[in-house]
């Protein structure tokens, strides 16, 4: 299939669907090296609406953004929870990504929220396993809210996890926070737990039929999917009315 033919069938049904499409920046784009400021700028210059980011804890309790429990696979050599942010920074970041090689440092949530607020696009935040942020221990969340707060996104942003404690600490605590339950092959598992908290979903697209995107919305659910690329399954996925499509490098439909 042609490239403009799939843009306008993404523009077509993107139309049909019962909301509003909204697209994820996943790390922000695939322009840059993931979770980092070329990243999340180039998302912002892509359309995205908004853009989602890892965060994890590093020794000196700051909120980072890493996906892997380590720099390894991005060129470095620190394990974030025993690392410093100094130290974290220290490491050059590299990845190549669509053909094109980059460079960068690991950027801080504070930084990304920052871009994000810059930007006028809203921030997806989804929580590693982290010193205080984890199943079992959720003592430092308060220190991340209260950073979320600082720059105005309390309201404004969506918050994911696939640890249900923590989501459940924050929905106690926090309930004026926009929740979304991080899921894969397993979701339907979760289906009644979340339906009792209202909690919105965020399940990998290769999990979903139009018949489950209905039936989370039968229950007033909202739909988020990670992480789609290829524009067939995206106008696949729009068809479906799902709300949310998380991507990397998908052009955004008008």
């Amino acid at each position: 299939m042609k490239k403009y033919t799939i843009i306008a069938l993404l523009a077509a049904t993107a139309a049909t669907a019962a909301s509003p499409l909204e697209y994820v920046g996943h790390r922000g784009s695939a322009w840059g090296v993931e979770n980092t400021e070329e990243a999340f700028l180039n998302g912002v210059k892509q359309g995205y609406g908004w853009l989602e980011t890892d965060v994890r804890v590093s020794s000196d309790r700051r909120f980072v953004l890493c996906h892997d429990e380590d720099t390894r696979r991005l060129g470095g050599n620190r394990v974030v929870a025993e690392s410093t942010l100094d130290e974290l920074r220290a490491d050059t970041l590299r990845q190549t990504r669509l053909g094109k090689p980059y460079t960068a440092r690991l950027a801080t949530l504070a930084e990304f929220l920052d871009i994000c607020r810059q930007g006028g696009v809203r921030p997806v935040i989804e929580l590693k396993w982290g010193t205080g942020v984890n199943s079992k221990d959720c003592s430092n969340v308060p220190a991340l809210m209260a950073e979320i707060d600082s720059l105005g996104f309390t309201r404004e942003c969506v918050i994911l996890t696939s640890m249900k404690p923590v989501l459940e600490y924050i929905h106690t605590n926090y309930p004026e926070v926009k929740l979304q339950f991080l899921g894969g092959a397993k979701w339907r598992d979760s289906f009644a737990w979340c339906d009792s908290l209202r909690l919105d979903v965020d399940i990998a697209h290769t999990a979903l039929t139009a018949t489950a995107v209905d039936s989370l919305h039968n229950i007033g659910l909202k739909v988020n999917c990670w992480t789609v690329d290829k524009p067939e399954r995206a106008a696949e996925l729009i068809e479906y009315g799902v709300d949310m499509i998380t991507t990397n490098s998908l052009p955004v439909s008008k």
